[in-house]
């Protein structure tokens, strides 16, 4: 069960975030996680295609990836974020600082399980 985040910052408020996992329940968690903060929640969607069919309707204000999908890494995604100034953190049990991606160098990991305060927190600051 998802904790009720008290007092969400109000500069997230109606926030678009792109949430790309491909764990049903970890997805639906912090889907939970962002409804409860009053953001938008985009997806969830589970893969690279459906990531940037996605972004490629709607641009998000920010994103939680994934960063092995089935076994496909997210670089896809997270360059094309990088291009359109989006931006994202990971939400991943693997260690992203020893992938050779260039994309997730400086890029904060939530680590897995996610908990639901530091997820809101991490969101308030990028987004401020």
């Amino acid at each position: 069960m998802t904790p009720l985040i008290l007092k969400p910052p109000t500069h997230l408020m109606g926030r678009s975030v792109l949430l790309v996992e491909d764990e049903m329940l970890v997805a639906w968690d912090i889907e939970q996680t962002l409804s409860h903060a009053g953001m938008r929640v985009l997806g969830p969607v589970a893969s690279v295609v459906a990531a940037m069919r996605l972004i490629g309707e709607e641009r998000p204000d920010a994103a939680i990836l994934d960063l092995k999908l089935r076994g496909e890494l997210v670089t896809p995604v997270a360059r094309r974020l990088r291009e359109m100034s989006v931006p994202f953190v990971l939400a991943t049990a693997h260690n992203h600082l020893r992938c050779d991606e260039a994309e997730f160098v400086g890029v904060e990991n939530l680590g897995k399980p996610v908990a639901s305060a530091r997820c809101v927190e991490v969101l308030g600051e990028m987004l401020a």
